[in-house]
């Protein structure tokens, strides 16, 4: 019975490649597990510190991102990521040192060349043959041979999950309708968040191409199925790079120079520009993890690129100098069986061959599917980013965005500026300029410039609002009716109002509903002519950072003492006297109380808020302290400075003791006034000038009106 080796069947391909092409790629895959390994350390790293910084405090204070007790988790996540990435880095570099030429392992045959192939196979495939031709029952093989084999049917070339087995394409599509769920919502994020329109375009487009690239690969390499899986595995290996870090990276970049590395954050006057701080709000979405989607979806991106590197890894191969070609090679030589054959085997064959024919076309059927399938959604995707774009520029949308599926324009940042856009401010006007946009997408909402404000009801319509601000204005009508609530206005975070003037100088009801956001936390008032505050306030407002600047308080009403604030600055008011219990407030941490008409602090303090770090007295006309001061200035001498008197009389005393034209203060030391204070002795002018800070500059408003003017002054 003769027996005749037929042809060998392409079951096994490669992508081969000359010396300097091999070489290329190889690098390419190095530089995309060193890019993956880089970030996905140094976001680790930063998740790890993210907690002890000061710029941790503002996302916290503007919730944004997760919060710290998950911080670890993410790190611990990223640091897996990271160190695969490395193992895939030292398998390419530790293989190609051992084998002294380019491979991607070190056990890898990738510089086999083409004329190798038909050599005669190594000792351990000769072993392996040997076994399987003596028929050696499945039990009676080796430990090492039987680990070889299921590993070899699992994740070999043309096992079940190979690059070239026949669930290639299946595993790909599966694989891709996981990515692109996420890709998607990824980019309906961007969407939301960025207001770059280029890196959103880029993206939408990088999206749209890869649901398209299985049409047009196949259609490209109809007849080179290496080619076709390579140029697959490439596009999703791009989207894949682009997703996990590209988007995030771009974004991070812009605020590199903008941070402050002593001060493990940004500039507090920073968060004061409207403009500014919608765009980090908006872009740190991007930047920080968000939810436990975010985080699966970023590790689904990083796991992928290892994935898709790996299977490029197994199609490319070394080739002979100008024979770039796809090459097949046969898992097993075939033998011809007999002529022979019995009726019964005849039948079965062909049954088995019939069953094969409808398995392949039903594969082949349900690719073409999916492939229309993917090419449906990328022209879904890049009709929404069409339409939304299409949406019209509006000039109260300062900070314009562009979501999908919305009928209106969204703006994350609405500036209704009276004075640009020629109206007053009635109801009526703020109404039609307001109706032009989709009220639900905003986040800061600002209001300046207008002679006669008055706020609609349909303010309630402004649900994820963080931040109100209201500059250079006259309020004429602020009603119950268009309070700030916690039920409308969850996520509301702080309330400006900056150069207003209120009727009768008195709080708009507006501003201190009994359904008050509880939030809200930051209450800043600097310029205006309020001179009364409602008396049951500490019962509405939860405010931590209470200012209160260059209004016309003429005393501190007890309800600002008994909302227990931590911050609290009355800088510039008409207030002759304070009471000794601002001193006593338990949370206190700074308290201003300059430019006041104060000549001297309350004689009896008799419980010093223990957190109490800084008093501010600065431009006033107190040349003495009493004896309560000196146990502060002994216990926070550590911290250097803690009394700002800048402009008062006390240092004009004490630059002249300085100077030599005076000897003494003039207040002599005696028991009745603070010992340390007053006491103009060499020695002890060291710890007065180690606690006292005579410096003018902080005579200034604890608001930044300066540089608010320079921002939103008319132009």
């Amino acid at each position: 019975m003769s027996r005749k080796v037929k042809p060998p069947v392409c079951s096994v391909q490669y992508v081969d490649l000359g010396p300097w092409g091999f070489a290329l790629w190889w690098f390419i895959i190095l530089a995309v597990h060193l890019a993956m390994f880089g970030y996905n350390t140094a976001y680790a790293m930063f998740y790890y510190y993210l907690q002890k910084t000061y710029m941790y405090l503002t996302f916290e204070y503007y919730s944004i991102g997760m919060v710290a007790k998950y911080h670890h988790t993410i790190a611990n996540v990223n640091a897996v990521m990271a160190a695969l990435h490395g193992g895939c880095i030292l398998l390419m570099i530790c293989g190609s040192t051992w084998q002294r030429a380019l491979v991607f392992a070190p056990l890898s045959q990738e510089n086999d060349s083409i004329p190798k192939l038909g050599r005669r196979r190594s000792s351990a495939d000769a072993y392996d043959m040997n076994v399987l031709n003596n028929k050696t029952p499945p039990k009676a093989w080796p430990p090492k041979f039987r680990t070889v084999r299921m590993y070899s049917k699992v994740w070999g070339r043309q096992g079940v999950l190979g690059v070239n087995g026949v669930n290639f394409h299946a595993i790909l599509i599966a694989r891709e309708l996981v990515e692109t769920a996420f890709q998607t919502q990824q980019a309906y994020r961007m969407s939301w968040y960025l207001p770059r329109w280029l890196l959103n375009r880029f993206y939408v487009c990088l999206l749209v191409l890869n649901c398209w690239s299985s049409i047009i690969v196949h259609a490209l390499f109809k007849k080179n199925e290496a080619h076709r899986r390579f140029a697959c595995l490439l596009c999703d290996c791009v989207l894949d790079l682009i997703s996990c870090m590209g988007v995030p990276l771009i974004v991070v970049l812009g605020y590199v120079g903008q941070y402050d590395v002593e001060m493990t954050g940004f500039d507090m006057e920073r968060w004061y520009d409207e403009e500014w701080t919608a765009h980090a709000l908006n872009e740190f979405q991007i930047v920080l993890v968000t939810s436990w989607t975010d985080l699966i979806s970023r590790t689904v991106f990083s796991f992928g690129l290892i994935a898709t590197t790996t299977s490029l890894k197994e199609l490319l191969r070394h080739a002979p100098v100008g024979n770039k070609r796809i090459a097949c090679v046969a898992d097993d030589i075939q033998l011809d069986k007999p002529k022979r054959i019995k009726s019964n085997n005849n039948v079965t064959l062909n049954r088995t061959q019939k069953s094969l024919k409808i398995g392949k076309y039903s594969r082949h059927m349900m690719l073409n599917v999916m492939h229309l399938f993917f090419a449906a959604w990328g022209l879904m995707v890049l009709s929404l980013h069409i339409h939304a774009s299409l949406q019209p520029q509006l000039p109260q949308c300062t900070l314009q965005v562009h979501p999908w599926a919305l009928t209106k324009p969204a703006c994350y940042l609405t500036v209704l500026d009276c004075y640009q856009l020629s109206m007053s401010g009635n109801k009526s006007e703020v109404e039609e300029k307001w109706s032009e946009f989709d009220r639900s997408s905003v986040v800061m909402l600002v209001m300046r410039h207008c002679i006669a404000l008055e706020v609609p009801d349909m303010i309630s319509d402004f649900r994820l609002i963080s931040g109100i601000k209201v500059y250079n204005s006259t309020i004429n009508d602020w009603g119950a009716s268009a309070a700030i609530t916690s039920t409308n206005h969850p996520d509301v975070g702080f309330l400006f109002l900056v150069r207003v003037n209120m009727t009768d100088g008195l709080l708009p009801e507006g501003l201190y509903n009994g359904d008050f956001p509880k939030k809200l936390y930051d209450i800043e008032i600097c310029y205006t002519n309020l001179h009364e505050l409602p008396g049951d306030l500490d019962s509405i407002w939860n405010g931590e950072l209470i200012y209160i600047e260059y209004s016309q308080l003429t005393s501190v009403p007890l309800s600002l003492i008994n909302l227990n604030p931590t911050y609290l600055a009355l800088t510039g008011n008409p207030i002759v006297e304070l009471p000794p219990e601002i001193f006593e407030i338990p949370n206190i941490l700074f308290l201003g109380v300059g430019s006041t008409l104060i000549n001297e602090l309350p004689r009896n303090v008799t419980n010093l808020s223990s957190l109490l770090g800084r008093i501010y007295v600065t431009d006033t006309n107190i040349s003495y302290f009493w004896p309560w001061i000196d146990p502060f200035m002994v216990e926070k001498i550590f911290l250097s400075r803690v009394l700002f008197v800048g402009g008062s009389t006390y240092c004009a005393e004490l630059e002249k003791i300085n100077n030599g034209e005076a000897d003494s203060f003039s207040v002599q030391p005696s028991s009745e006034y603070s010992p340390i204070l007053t006491n103009s002795s060499e020695e002890n002018r060291e710890v007065i000038l180690q606690t006292v800070n005579c410096d003018i500059y902080y005579a200034a408003t604890f608001y930044p009106i300066d540089f608010e003017d320079a921002n939103s002054a008319l132009s």
